[in-house]
């Protein structure tokens, strides 16, 4: 058995037909009624009963198959397709013998799941035509015309496409010929020619002739008259039309009946150029057609002869011509009576002309009309507040409305034309009102038509305006001007003119430049284009220095705004405004900081760093200029420093400094180690003492208050006046709404300066309520700056560049990326950290109860056998100062230390720095844990319970994960781990040894790490932590004596002598 696709692709290379689709739809059908298989000596013949699609009617097929040699023997069917085709072509299937074979592979085939060569049918045979390196066939066309009916015949030529055409043969039998070529039978016409498909092939345009001649041969089935005889065609005359379209790829020769021997025609589908011929000879019109008219071939006049060319012409020709035939068929001339001058003018001669292009008219005839061809001319103009469209056409010299009739001349107008433009017009929002054309839209339309649209009509003709209306009014460069000059206090004046537009109108083209329209439309009527380049960024710029409506062409802009000015001019290169030498002093006095005259003051005990020093330079600079700034370094660069340089500088200044209360006193520290010779005071006391303070507040250069203090301050405050007030962690004030935000903008000072590692956390707003602060009224007011840049900043890229523009002047923030060859591997700092109220009297109680229990073990000689005992009390004390509740149950006061760690780790992490905190209590870090999760701070967590294994698990998640802090126990974690991923280490609370401390801070400051690693110590202020930091750093004799890098916290106990002991037990608060 064979599979099903080889015996399918057998049958449709050995059938032709073209029957497949309908031959599956009838076997689709269930219309194959019976069907018998027989099989003799490898021949299979299938006999088969199919239902006609009608029903009406019952057919028999028959198909032969060679099994052996794998061929289609024979098929046959009783219907009438087959009786019509069957019989010239060989193995010709029509639908019903189709459908039968497709029924017969249920039965003869075997299921196969892809298509492969095989059983002797070749796929890329039947995929490819055969028509590769074989001789191709040309057949050339004779016509005839028959002398005496005029009907059409055509003979044909045949032979390879590489002979002459002399020696092509007789097509003898067009009816031989058509079997030999469905049968692909050779015919011999010569000893050196036969036409031979299976050796030669056929060109598409010669298989359509093929296809043409047997569609004649079909209807001849059909009818009386004799179509195909011998070497002849006979063409019916409806078909006429239709065989010179299938031939006109052919050579063909016009043959009997039109020359006395064969000459070379064409066919041409064109009008043909018919010559006339009109004069005025005395009182009449002479009409000649020279070269005589175009013959008809058939009655139906829609194929012509012209010369030697078959003309198929467009059939509105052939309607028009069929008058003028039926006259100069008889002669060569006509004449017309002058009388019918008129008529012969106005119609005749646009009636010929539609016929043809070689029409001659004498100079008289020509001097009677005008036939140019039309251009047309469109006028704008303004009437009683609507824009009209005159449109005029305009043939040779005379121009008139195209809506009127004109009288004075003959115009052969250009209709077609014409109404052409009237349908643009209409198109483009235009309706015809009287004489005249009206925008029947409103002022959007009319402004985006003059802009974008116009350019339409300008390409059809030309467009004029009126002096009342000029469309779009275009302000470039040269019709802008401005001059800039030094104003009173701190302001520059610009004055500004824009072209012949007056002042009153300029107020409402800003207001629209605001609104974002796209024009602004002036009370002339006329249209300003406000997304003209120019215009727009003189506007931005009026914008910009100018927030709020201005009534006339003059601006004041605050002195601050200057930096922004001279920014913008040069960058936009805009050369027509004034005067800007004024700008660029300002700008120069920014851009030389590090050329500046400013000195380190001389009162400074350390020495800065090159990149702080021109952070004092850069405050010093703001200063000088007037203005306010925000140092915005990143968190370990030391913005106190440069603070603290800079008011240092200001000699008999008043300053104002405002930090959180975790701060206060590492503020205070930081002076008295810097500049010693200030008087610095913090007013942190009770109500009555803050009052104090400030009553007294000449007899001090700084005073040092916290936010929460402020509060309760404000009253006093606001009726003082200082030279500079520095705002620390400025993020505080990030809410315009806050408490904190309010009251330091009551606060009166010439300078003010924002210190901040994040002067913009998660809106834009922050930034402006800091600003605010700095320079009131810079970024304009609140509404105005959400408007203009928060609610915009997604939707336009522009917006947070001229943002940008306006605010780096006033800011100065570096990173330490950027400083790291000025920086040490590791910055070292110590935090004082203040007490919570309820802490400091728990702590008090238990410094004077184990005070008091030693100097008694002292008087009673137990001091040295009770050592171990004291050492729980120091325990219990350092744990105090930590947080209480790890060892008082019921305690339900807070933990300065903790507070001050989380805003230390919630100002590192908005940094984007990873953090480890190290503390010697496990119990802390229990409830520094717990205070995280209520932050929801992702943390990881290490201590002396968890397995080795699990510990290179979390140090591996640390460093690649997203936990920004890690809390470790420093017996547990201090040695052996690599968390080079964090670069701020925080030891909670004070070691005895230092080098305990260095073994866990060198888990991040190792090799490997790639950034400056900053180590904070957190020191409660008054308690025994300070006590012990300061035994390390003052008192190295006894630091040896006690510390060893082999002690333990177990033996400085038994180390110290009672003075010693009791002087670290010393309440000092």
């Amino acid at each position: 058995m064979m599979k099903k696709s080889s015996l399918l692709q057998m049958f449709n290379r050995d059938t032709i037909g073209e029957n497949h689709i309908k031959g599956k739809r009838v076997f689709e059908n269930d219309l194959v009624e019976s069907m018998d298989i027989v099989e003799e000596e490898n021949i299979i013949c299938i006999d088969g009963n199919v239902i006609s699609e009608n029903l009406f009617n019952e057919y028999k097929t028959t198909i032969e198959v060679d099994i052996r040699n794998k061929k289609i023997l024979y098929t046959y069917c009783t219907c009438a397709d087959y009786k019509n085709n069957g019989r010239l072509r060989k193995n010709y299937s029509c639908k019903h013998v189709v459908g039968t074979f497709y029924k017969a592979l249920e039965e003869l085939g075997d299921e196969d799941k892809e298509i492969e060569d095989g059983d002797n049918v070749d796929i890329l045979s039947l995929l490819l035509p055969e028509e590769k390196e074989k001789p191709e066939i040309k057949i050339e066309v004779y016509i005839n015309k028959d002398k005496w009916n005029g009907n059409i015949s055509a003979e044909f030529r045949i032979g390879l496409k590489k002979v002459s055409s002399n020696k092509l043969y007789v097509l003898r039998d067009i009816n031989q010929f058509l079997i030999g070529f469905y049968n692909k039978i050779p015919i011999k016409y010569s000893e050196n020619f036969s036409f031979d498909l299976n050796k030669q092939v056929l060109s598409t345009k010669d298989k359509v002739l093929i296809e043409f001649i047997e569609t004649l041969k079909k209807i001849e089935k059909n009818s009386k008259e004799k179509i195909i005889s011998g070497k002849y065609i006979y063409i019916p005359e409806y078909f006429l039309r239709d065989f010179f379209k299938v031939i006109s790829n052919h050579r063909i020769y016009l043959n009997e009946g039109f020359f006395n021997r064969p000459v070379d025609g064409e066919i041409n589908f064109d009008i043909p150029m018919i010559d006339f011929d009109m004069k005025i000879i005395g009182d009449k019109y002479v009409l000649k057609c020279p070269s005589g008219m175009a013959m008809p071939l058939n009655d139906k006049g829609n194929v012509f002869i012209y010369g030697t060319t078959i003309v198929l012409p467009p059939y509105d020709f052939c309607y028009r011509i069929n008058n003028y035939l039926k006259i100069f068929n008889k002669c060569d001339v006509v004449t017309i009576p002058i009388e019918n001058e008129e008529k012969v003018l106005k119609e005749l001669i646009p009636s010929i002309k539609k016929i043809t292009k070689n029409l001659i008219l004498s100079k008289k005839v020509q001097d009677k009309i005008v036939d140019e061809p039309v251009k047309f001319h469109f006028y704008f103009d303004r009437e009683n507040e609507e824009v009209t469209l005159t449109l005029k056409v305009s043939y040779g010299r005379y121009q008139f409305n195209i809506l009127d009739e004109f009288e004075e001349k003959i115009i052969y107008r250009d209709k077609k034309s014409e109404d052409k433009i009237i349908g643009t017009l209409r198109t483009l929002g235009f309706e015809a009102i009287k004489n005249k054309f009206h925008i029947i839209y409103g002022d959007d339309y009319i402004f985006n038509f003059f802009k974008y649209k116009i350019n339409i009509l300008q390409d059809i003709g030309e467009v004029y305006y009126s002096e009342n209306f000029k469309g779009i009014k275009s302000i470039g460069s040269k019709f802008i001007s401005g001059e800039i000059a030094a104003g009173k206090y701190d302001y520059f004046e610009m004055k500004f003119k824009l072209g012949d537009i007056p002042e009153s109108e300029t107020k409402n083209i800003l207001r629209a430049f605001r609104d974002n329209v796209k024009y602004y439309k002036l009370d002339n009527g006329e249209f300003l284009d406000i997304e003209e380049i120019e215009m727009r960024r003189f506007l931005k710029l009026i914008d910009a220095v100018a927030p709020f409506d201005i009534e006339s062409n003059e601006v004041s802009i605050p002195k601050n705004k200057g930096i922004f000015l001279n920014n913008y001019l040069e960058e936009n290169n805009i050369k027509y405004i004034k005067g800007k030498p004024e700008l660029s002093k300002l700008k120069k006095k920014l851009d030389s900081i590090g050329e500046k005259r400013f000195k380190i003051p001389k009162n400074i005990n350390g020495v800065l760093r090159e990149y702080q020093v021109i952070g004092f330079k850069w405050m010093k600079t703001i200063e000088e200029l007037g203005f306010g700034g925000i140092l915005g370094d990143e968190m370990g660069l030391g913005k106190t420093i440069q603070a603290i340089t800079f008011i240092s500088a200001g000699k008999g200044k008043k300053s104002l400094v405002v930090t959180p209360t975790s701060l206060i006193y590492n503020w205070k520290n930081e002076f008295e180690k810097f500049a010693p010779t200030l008087k610095v005071v913090i007013n942190n006391g009770d109500k009555d003492t803050r009052r104090e303070v400030l009553n007294e507040s000449d007899d001090f250069d700084i005073i040092i208050t916290t936010y929460n203090l402020l509060k309760g301050d404000i009253e006093y405050y606001k009726d003082m006046d200082f030279d500079y007030f520095i705002l620390d962690e400025a993020q505080y004030i990030k809410n315009p709404h806050s408490q904190n935000s309010k009251m330091v903008k009551e606060i009166k000072a010439k300078v003010k300066f924002a210190l901040t590692g994040t002067p913009m956390e998660n809106s834009l707003m922050e930034l402006w309520s800091i600003f605010d602060f700095i320079m009131p009224g810079y970024l304009y007011d609140e509404k105005t700056f959400s408007v203009r840049y928060h609610k915009k900043l997604r939707e336009d890229k522009v917006v947070i560049e001229e943002l940008n523009k306006l605010i780096e002047p006033f800011i100065l923030r570096r990173k330490k990326c950027d400083v790291v060859k000025e920086l040490p591997e590791k910055i070292e700092k110590i935090v004082e950290v203040e007490l919570e109220e309820e802490q400091k009297k728990v702590y008090g109680v238990y410094s004077k109860y184990a005070t008091e229990l030693i100097e008694k073990k002292v008087q009673d000689g137990e001091f040295e056998s009770s050592k171990i005992e004291i050492l729980s009390y120091i325990t219990k004390l350092r744990q105090i100062a930590l947080d209480p509740s790890v060892t008082i149950n019921d305690y339900d006061g807070g933990s300065g230390k903790i507070e001050a760690l989380m805003e230390l780790l919630q100002h590192a992490i908005e940094e984007n720095h990873k953090i480890l905190v190290f503390s010697q209590f496990t119990s802390i870090l229990s409830n520094i844990a717990r205070r995280l999760e209520g932050e929801k701070i992702d943390f990881s967590y290490l201590d002396g319970s968890i397995p080795a294994k699990k510990r290179m698990t979390l140090v591996e998640n640390f460093n690649n994960g997203d936990d920004s802090v890690f809390l470790i126990s420093l017996k547990a974690g201090g040695t052996g781990l690599n968390l080079t991923s964090a670069d701020i280490v925080v030891h909670f609370d004070p070691w005895w040894n230092p080098a305990v401390e260095n073994q866990a801070t060198d888990r991040a400051h190792r090799i490997g790490q790639k950034n400056v690693v900053e180590v904070i110590k957190l020191v409660s202020r008054g308690t025994i932590e300070e006590k012990i930091v300061k035994l390390q750093k003052d008192k190295e004799k006894l630091i040896e004596k006690v510390i060893d890098e082999g002690s333990s916290s177990d033996n400085i106990v038994k180390d110290l002598d009672e003075k010693s002991l009791l002087e670290i037990l010393e309440f000092d608060i």
